[in-house]
């Protein structure tokens, strides 16, 4: 369940509007004095804005996982969201390996064993009333 909601949180990010906002260039496109060539056949899809549903999930992940205590822990969490978000196959462990410099295997187990003990600190956190 954790695991479903940090990969949702990792899609919603993606749908946020960006925080800074591009500033225009200032510089002028190549000109085609024929007006047919403007006219695009390839047709661009966006991603949808997110709902105020997944905003509240977004919210809760990230308080789940700030409260983590290893910094390396939340960043590995993060991690296998961000490449799982959006692909049917799950994270990427082999990316996610190269990236901290060690073994997918051991990447994986790592994952999991930090997985469970955020959803340990969660439910500690919900009993209590926090």
């Amino acid at each position: 369940m954790l695991h479903d909601l940090l990969i949702e949180a990792a899609e919603t990010e993606r749908r946020l509007p960006a925080a800074l906002k591009k500033t225009p260039a200032a510089w002028w496109p190549d000109t085609v004095p024929e007006w047919l060539s403007y006219a695009s056949d390839v047709t661009y899809s966006r991603l949808a804005k997110a709902t105020p549903e997944q905003i509240d999930n977004y919210d809760f992940v990230l308080q789940v996982v700030a409260a983590v205590p290893e910094v390396e822990d939340r960043s590995l969490l993060w991690a296998v969201a961000t490449s799982a978000a959006f692909r049917n196959r799950g994270p990427s462990w082999v990316k996610i390996a190269k990236l901290k410099h060690s073994d997918r295997h051991r990447i994986k187990s790592h994952y999991q064993v930090v997985l469970l003990s955020a959803a340990r600190n969660w439910n500690r956190l919900v009993r209590s009333g926090e």
